[in-house]
């Protein structure tokens, strides 16, 4: 860590973002200057007017003493033009249907091992311990044991 950091007041760091989640609230900067990555809390960017930190962005901010070490005190400014492109999100597989099973993962759809669909082990849909099927009970419409009393 270099001394530009421990003053009182913060010290001007010039970085690129490294990547910072909206969700969690925090990310990382990467200094030009090659030093240790320094921690970016939301509450920075908000007391600047911004919501997000696109990764690869250029930033100028205020940096110093954080509570676990070096981090963004003040956003100076965010250039988001050197921000790498956007990612697209990873497309998103529906969960089973019910009754007879359905959708591509097989704890919440048809397979053979529980999951609110068909299958040969529970669900609520046909089969299984816990659903009807060859393994009795449950409340699924699996075959009926016939008793000629």
């Amino acid at each position: 860590m270099t001394d530009q950091y421990q003053s009182s007041g913060g010290s001007e760091l010039r970085g690129k973002i490294k990547w910072f989640n909206p969700e969690k609230g925090f990310g990382f900067v990467t200094p030009a200057d090659g030093s240790s990555d320094v921690f970016l809390h939301i509450s920075a960017l908000k007391d600047a007017g911004l919501q997000d930190a696109p990764e690869g962005s250029t930033i100028t901010c205020e940096v110093g003493q954080g509570r676990k070490g070096i981090q963004v005190l003040r956003v100076i400014n965010l250039d988001t033009s050197t921000a790498a492109p956007a990612r697209p999100a990873a497309p998103r597989r529906p969960f089973g249907g019910g009754g007879n099973g359905g959708g591509a993962r097989r704890d919440f759809g048809g397979g053979d091992r529980g999951g609110y669909g068909g299958g040969d082990r529970g669900g609520y849909g046909g089969g299984g311990d816990r659903g009807g099927g060859d393994r009795g009970g449950g409340y699924g419409r699996g075959p009926r044991q016939h008793h000629d009393d």
